[in-house]
């Protein structure tokens, strides 16, 4: 047996996803590494919805990548992200980094990758002893200190982040009471997806620590802004390293920027089923609270589906900003989903609608709304051709059987399921959901 040097942790937690995206984790002593590495750590996939039925349930754990990291705030164990597989060589068709590896491989195949920056969002908040959550603080938009009580903790996680080698641009308070925004630097989106289970897995350790609940529901609060998992990205040349969104005029963004904008629209009714995935999800998406309702897009329009942000004018910033995602998505099917569309609107040359300026919360509005439920977005899912092929049937069917069953228990456990206000069967369901 392999021994263990005095500075090197007792456990590794070997960290994964369901189909849908909820974090999963497995602890195994350190003994255990030559195997893991060498053939992977079996685990009862009948237990983890999506994966398995009992009578076939022996599924595998192996390692995603070569990164390894070690949390500060745990001295006792690494971490290291993993894929799930049916068979030694075999990765199991539902799994989400799998699935975006498959669609990345195809883009690279093109001579394209893909590169992401994102912003997560969360809310801290106290619970009392009859379950019910309020604000962790009073502040508001950029808040400081006092009104600001969040500001030490956020810099406790950019430290943590820092020291696994997870790169941020910046943190501040955001518009609601107790909530709060790291930004993430732009990666490949394979790296990306990862740091955002990371960064996800640090806030809520380091909160658990503080004696406070960090929550990545989309909407705790009906009164309040909701959080958002706002995804910036843009498509570089592998041989040249340059970015093809960029425009070479006095335009802002390429004709294959345009189009790639075009494919997104085009299959935004499906794309929200992975965006914006849950029951809650569609609590945020309501007008008047900086979270889009239509499938439209524009140069630094936050009311759209797709924001095209303002640069210093170096080619390098050029890109788009999908507004509709929230955390309670999988980044790994969010990035490879919106991957999938664009692409396809870059071989299609599709044209998306004018961009517009418009406050689309305000007045009467041409453009089509997104989904506005649950199971309106995952119909949408069902018939979308594209994304069933690229995704996989088996992917899809099984994310609409998952979120559909959810949608169910949410009506027969409420008796307000087709309210406006955020009803108890989601603070439960959702509040500590990872």
């Amino acid at each position: 047996m392999k021994s263990r040097a005095d500075d090197a942790p007792e456990f590794i937690r070997l960290l994964f996803t369901t189909p849908v995206g909820t974090a999963k984790m497995i602890e195994i002593t350190y003994d255990r590494l030559d195997e893991l590495n060498d053939n992977g750590v079996f685990f009862d996939g009948s237990s983890v919805p999506g994966y398995a039925e009992v009578n076939s349930s022996d599924l595998l754990l192996k390692p995603s990548s070569s990164r390894v990291f070690r949390p500060p705030w745990d001295k006792e164990v690494v971490i290291i992200p993993c894929s799930v597989y049916v068979g030694p060589n075999q990765q199991h068709p539902c799994d989400p980094q799998g699935v975006l590896e498959k669609v990345v491989d195809a883009t690279k195949e093109k001579g394209l990758n893909l590169f992401v920056g994102c912003e997560v969002e969360f809310f801290l908040v106290s619970e009392d002893e009859k379950a019910r959550i309020s604000p962790a603080d009073r502040g508001g938009y950029f808040s400081a200190i006092p009104e600001d009580d969040g500001l030490y903790f956020r810099r406790k996680v950019i430290r943590a982040l820092a020291s696994m080698d997870i790169r941020t641009t910046a943190h501040h308070h955001e518009v609601a009471k107790g909530q709060h925004e790291i930004g993430l630097r732009y990666n490949d989106a394979v790296s990306t997806a990862n740091d955002i289970m990371l960064t996800k897995m640090a806030i809520s350790e380091i909160a658990y620590e503080q004696g406070v609940v960090a929550t990545f529901m989309p909407k705790p609060f009906q009164q309040e802004n909701g959080s958002g998992l706002h995804i910036h990205q843009s498509l570089w040349e592998r041989r040249t390293s340059s970015n093809v969104f960029a425009s070479e005029g006095d335009k802002e963004l390429s004709n294959t920027a345009r189009y790639y904008v075009g494919g997104i629209l085009r299959h935004a009714p499906a794309l929200t089923a992975i965006l914006a995935p849950t029951v809650n999800s569609f609590k945020r998406l309501r007008p008047g609270y900086e979270a889009p309702t239509r499938i439209a897009w524009g140069p630094r329009n936050r009311t759209g589906m797709i924001r095209v942000p303002a640069t210093s004018g170096a080619p390098e910033g050029a890109r788009i900003e999908c507004r509709c995602p929230d955390p309670s998505c999988s980044p790994h099917l969010a990035f490879a989903a919106m991957l999938a569309a664009g692409m396809h609107g870059i071989k299609e040359e599709i044209e998306p609608p004018a961009p517009t300026c418009d406050n689309l919360f305000e007045g009467h509005c041409a453009t089509d709304l997104l989904p506005t439920s649950l199971p309106t977005a995952l119909d949408e899912l069902q018939k979308d051709r594209l994304l069933n092929e690229v995704l996989g049937h088996e992917l899809v069917d099984t994310v609409i059987e998952l979120r559909s069953d959810e949608w169910n228990r949410y009506q027969n456990r409420t008796q307000y399921a087709n309210e406006e206000g955020i009803t108890a069967w989601e603070i439960e369901e959702y509040l500590r959901a990872a």
